[in-house]
């Protein structure tokens, strides 16, 4: 299908996918942005030691993912039966909801549960990424999700930056407020804009949430997928809740530590979205588990040495390269569960995937803070090294003889 626009025909997946990008664009910079100062709010809300706000800074980012847990299998198999369209609509609005009640918090009660209902309607990108694969031809597939993460990596960017800078300028209250405002108008442009292509409730299957799971335990290759998901949540979300209370601890922040934060994961970010936004072409000249391989190698490296950094100069250079390991994984991952789904049951195994991610990022989010009050604001870098070192062995072994 096609339309006209300003005289040139442009496909409707790529109408789609430019809507989806923007939104994923502006609901990414809002989670993003909370990552540099929410230890922080935590302290002034709780009053809390830095040692027990580690702790409620794990809890507070695990929240959400202990809720999708049991929510996003059940939005997946909503999605094949009612479209995928509408689950993302639901998640995206989901969302900015939470964020204008964790803005509204009186205490760390609060925010907890208001933290936990951000997921509560199925998370924004695994609807995104599910919407995507199924209305894209399946030789785009890769492109189409790569300039999808690269629109996620983009608000990696952009998210930590703004939120830095605003919760120094403006409070760190307010940042919620603004949050809850911006995504919920970027969803508009999903409700509007996106046709959800070759979906009839009439004529499309709808699979109860143990079938999708059976249905990926019996497929060896999605295993392995699913395995590649929980590995790589476990390993990013087991640094990101307390990656605000080290910089604090580095001598070379004195002052505006939001900010500074806020920066140096921007340089993380971009440095993701230029490898996503690559993805498509390099799969055109290598194989998946070929880069794959690369990727878990550099990652691995880059977690080892963030355990060492002691200089500003070398903590931009290892988290641009490190940024990059990681922004080639996860769009090829998801192109492995596409290729290896059949197109009426994707919304319901990508919703699998999205458990096994909710998995790692509820164990990592965790464990974090009380990796952190026994071992140090260090010892997270080294736990997520050795899990991608991990990632190595199933990429030599597991991909080359199954996939």
């Amino acid at each position: 299908m096609q339309i006209i626009l300003f005289g040139k025909i442009i496909e409707t997946w790529k109408k789609n996918l430019t809507a989806l990008c923007i939104s994923q664009f502006f609901y990414r910079a809002g989670t993003r942005s909370l990552i540099p100062f929410l230890p922080l709010f935590i302290q002034d809300l709780g009053k809390t030691t830095p040692e027990s706000t580690a702790i409620w800074s794990g809890w507070i980012f695990a929240a959400p993912f202990i809720i999708s847990f049991f929510t996003t299998p059940f939005w997946g198999s909503f999605g094949d039966k009612y479209g995928r369209k509408l689950m993302t609509i639901l998640a995206v609005f989901g969302f900015a909801a939470a964020q204008f009640l964790m803005g509204l918090s009186a205490n760390l009660t609060q925010l907890i549960l208001f933290a936990s209902l951000q997921e509560a309607m199925g998370g924004f990108y695994p609807a995104a990424v599910s919407l995507t694969a199924s209305n894209t031809p399946k030789e785009k597939t890769a492109q189409a999700l790569g300039i999808l993460q690269f629109a996620n990596g983009s608000g990696n960017v952009v998210g930590p930056i703004l939120g830095g800078i605003l919760a120094d300028l403006v409070g760190l209250r307010e940042v919620f407020f603004l949050i809850a405002v911006t995504v919920g108008l970027s969803g508009f442009l999903i409700v509007f804009f996106i046709d959800e292509k070759n979906f009839t409730r009439e004529d499309h299957n709808y699979y109860f949430l143990t079938k999708n799971w059976r249905y990926v335990f019996d497929n060896k290759k999605l295993i392995i997928c699913m395995l590649f998901l929980l590995i790589y949540s476990l390993a990013v979300t087991v640094v990101r809740p307390t990656f605000s209370l080290f910089i604090k601890s580095m001598n070379f922040t004195l002052n505006n530590s939001s900010t500074v934060t806020g920066i140096l994961l921007g340089v993380f970010g971009g440095t993701s979205a230029l490898a996503s936004a690559l993805v498509g072409k390099l799969t055109v000249k290598r194989k998946i588990n070929s880069i794959l391989l690369f990727a878990s190698i550099i990652v691995t490296a880059t977690y080892f040495l963030l355990s060492f950094v002691s200089s500003v100069s070398f903590l931009i250079i290892v988290l641009a390269v490190g940024g990059f390991g990681l922004g080639l994984i996860q769009p090829l991952v998801f192109t492995l569960v596409s290729h290896n789904t059949d197109d009426n049951r994707k919304a319901g195994v990508f919703g699998v995937g999205s458990s096994f991610q909710v998995i790692g990022n509820l164990f990592g989010s965790v464990s974090a803070g009380y990796i952190v009050s026994e071992f140090g604001l260090r010892f997270p870098f080294v736990a997520a090294g050795l899990l991608f070192f991990l990632v190595i062995f199933i990429v030599l072994f597991g991909l080359k003889k199954n996939l």
